[in-house]
């Protein structure tokens, strides 16, 4: 077979790549322009869904400006997913794969009366930590209300990394209700590690 041409081979003669046998099912060989690469997931192959719609659950503000998951009892429902680990019931997403991901948050909410300039911020949380981004909205009556805000960013993910969007109110609206009645919360793979 020495003397014989690669691109000669003809079954059973042919094999598989080199490092097929470590590939995880759903892989691509990803050349590094250094004349080797790496088996990866590709873009896409990771992603998520939970949303909420028509919710009726309340969900009050921590304390003293402090941050909370959003989470509803019982309103996160799940949508499509793909190697991404869904947990509807704690408001998170579990990425097994690491690389780059775009977020994708918005939500309509209601609040209770309080003064108006009470201000409602919702950040993404890794493992539990929040970042220091986040987006908000300001109350502009003393009423009830109904608010939308929307988000998106970009975020490196190592695999098993636990996603949630927390809320936190001001230092008039800590401590007070909103009602999440429609929201989105999805992730998307556009990088692999």
């Amino acid at each position: 077979m020495a003397d014989i041409q690669h691109s000669a081979l003809t079954d059973p003669n042919i094999h598989e790549p080199k490092g097929i046998t470590t590939a995880l099912a759903g892989q691509v060989y990803v050349a590094d322009g250094s004349n080797s690469g790496d088996w990866m997931f590709p873009a896409g192959h990771a992603y998520s869904e939970i949303y909420i719609t028509e919710g009726v659950t309340a969900q009050t503000l921590s304390a003293s400006s402090a941050k909370a998951t959003l989470n509803p009892t019982g309103e996160w429902t799940s949508n499509g997913n793909k190697n991404v680990t869904q947990t509807p019931a704690s408001g998170t997403l579990t990425v097994l794969a690491a690389g780059e991901y775009k977020l994708d948050f918005w939500i309509t909410f209601t609040t209770a009366a309080v003064a108006s300039g009470a201000k409602y911020r919702f950040y993404y949380a890794i493992n539990g930590t929040s970042g220091t981004r986040n987006v908000y909205c300001a109350k502009t009556t003393n009423g009830a209300e109904t608010h939308t805000v929307s988000a998106s960013g970009i975020a490196t993910l190592a695999a098993n990394d636990v996603l949630s969007i927390q809320v936190a109110g001001d230092a008039t609206s800590s401590g007070t209700d909103i009602t999440p009645v429609e929201a989105g919360f999805n992730i998307q793979l556009i990088e692999p590690a």
